[in-house]
């Protein structure tokens, strides 16, 4: 049985050239945000992701995970639930 790591939910808002997520980064408890996204891997992990098109409103999918390809990102920042 392999060990698991605790981690907090970070709800975030990444945006690519085509697409807007919404949804929950993984950081170590007390960890940075810009620490997980500086990890030396090709992918950010989201989980419960919400996918837009960038300027859309009507989601186009929901998502229990997803992998983005880091290089298409051209931002990420924490949201604020309201």
């Amino acid at each position: 049985m392999g060990v698991r790591a605790v981690k907090e939910k970070i709800p975030v808002i990444l945006l690519t050239n085509s697409y807007r997520l919404e949804g929950e980064m993984h950081v170590v408890p007390g960890g940075r945000l810009l620490d997980e996204i500086n990890k030396e891997r090709d992918f950010i992990p989201i989980t419960n992701a919400t996918v837009y098109e960038v300027a859309g409103e009507a989601p186009l999918d929901t998502l229990d995970f997803i992998a983005v390809n880091k290089s298409l990102v051209v931002m990420v920042a924490p949201s604020i639930p309201i």
